[in-house]
């Protein structure tokens, strides 16, 4: 049986399709563990409903303490050896488990991961690992997947996804991982489980085929963060505890290093929150080349171009003068001031700034802006600075040790 752990909070407008989309799934010896997480918008007589349906459907009402202490709650009550998880705001293919199981007993893999769909209003996009499908033993995990799992040389790649939602685990390859992640973690705790179950599995199967939509709106992308103390210390926690793990387990591969990067890719899009002094920096961070008070083109309006897009309109720390993306009609009807990419040829402003962690999808853009637009200076995230110690102290992370 595998058992599908489903944490909800307050996601009722969400939350039936997400359901009806687990309950129609072509393998039917499922488990379904629906936990309400304190929610107080109708979710939880939802999933009451939807209980007295389904015989396969637990449902799990608790006080909020949050996404990890939920998922802890739905896998002790779990009765099956294989352990899925589904956020309550997304859905899956009606073929998701029937194949990840399918490849699950034909390679033995303790864990089985599959792509996903990142679902935008109206547009759907594919996301795969960034490794050819098939089936990964422990020889292979080592020489070819461990060395750029969670981050590579650039900023920023990785080989395997750090989401939950998009594997299928046999029950001990994740039951010890799940319930060492900190309770408090607020970003990051996917990560916090994920990696150290691939870091221990003795086989890992790639499928490429998306099958999981995970659903992203403007709210969910771009979080205020109400206390930038609180955050740090969440931040630092998570750095600090998944080091320790890493640590204990660096017989089989060090992955610490890697670690550090992906903490500090995750906290980078929240700097005007997380860096201690940002605002009172003499150039836009991490941008070196862009001089406090300038004039820009900001391209980008993913998560990390939202939030600075904010920022700069809040502080005029740099002023705005046009914001692109070349999805911009979706994200005008989502609500959003950005235009097309072609109103680069009519502004007269000369500084263009790439709000975009992904290091291909970077580049890619850079060199086609540095040839389309040769007198226009353009600017990429200052890798060297990012990982500089300045940039750790800043960030509260200092060679494994927070202050």
């Amino acid at each position: 049986m595998i058992s599908v752990i489903v944490p909800i909070y307050n996601v009722k407008q969400y939350l039936e399709q997400c359901i009806e989309s687990i309950c129609c799934q072509t393998y039917k010896d499922l488990e379904i563990i629906l936990v309400d997480d304190g929610s107080c918008d109708g979710s939880a007589e939802l999933c009451d409903v939807y209980q007295k349906r389904d015989d396969r459907i637990v449902v799990i009402h608790k006080t909020n303490r949050g996404l990890v202490s939920a998922r802890k709650a739905g896998l002790q009550a779990s009765r099956g050896s294989y352990i899925a998880y589904v956020d309550g705001d997304d859905w899956i293919e009606a073929d998701m488990f029937e194949k990840l199981y399918q490849k699950m007993q034909e390679s033995s893999a303790d864990i089985v991961t599959c792509g996903h769909f990142i679902d935008t209003g109206s547009l759907s996009k594919e996301a795969c690992h960034d490794m050819p499908e098939g089936y990964y033993p422990k020889a292979q995990l080592m020489e070819t997947v461990y060395p750029e799992m969670i981050a590579g040389e650039s900023f920023f790649d990785w080989k395997i996804y750090p989401a939950l939602w998009d594997k299928l685990f046999r029950r001990e390859s994740i039951s010890a991982c799940q319930m060492e992640v900190d309770d408090r973690l607020k970003m990051g705790e996917d990560a916090a489980a994920t990696y150290p179950a691939l870091l221990n599995a003795s086989g890992v199967y790639i499928l490429r085929e998306c099958l999981y939509h995970y659903r992203q709106t403007t709210a969910s992308m771009v979080k205020n963060i109400q206390d930038s103390v609180r955050e740090r210390e969440q931040f630092q926690v998570l750095y600090q505890s998944v080091d320790r793990i890493f640590e204990r387990d660096k017989h089989i591969y060090d992955l610490r290093a890697q670690w550090l990067k992906y903490v500090i890719f995750l906290m980078t899009p929240r700097s005007d929150g997380l860096y201690k002094g940002y605002g009172e920096l003499n150039f836009l961070f991490p941008f070196s080349g862009v001089p406090r008070g300038s004039d820009i083109i900001l391209y980008g309006a993913g998560t990390y171009g939202q939030r600075l897009y904010r920022y700069l309109k809040k502080t005029e720390f740099c002023r705005v003068v046009l914001w692109v993306d070349r999805e911009y009609a979706q994200l005008q009807k989502m609500g959003l001031d950005v235009e097309a990419p072609a109103e680069l040829e009519t502004s007269e402003c000369s500084v263009v700034v790439i709000a975009n962690t992904y290091d291909r999808s970077r580049r890619a853009l850079y060199e086609q802006l540095i040839r389309r637009f040769p007198t226009k200076e353009i600017h990429m995230i200052d890798e060297q600075l990012l990982f500089s110690r300045e940039t750790r102290m800043a960030f509260g992370l200092d060679d494994g040790k927070c202050g």
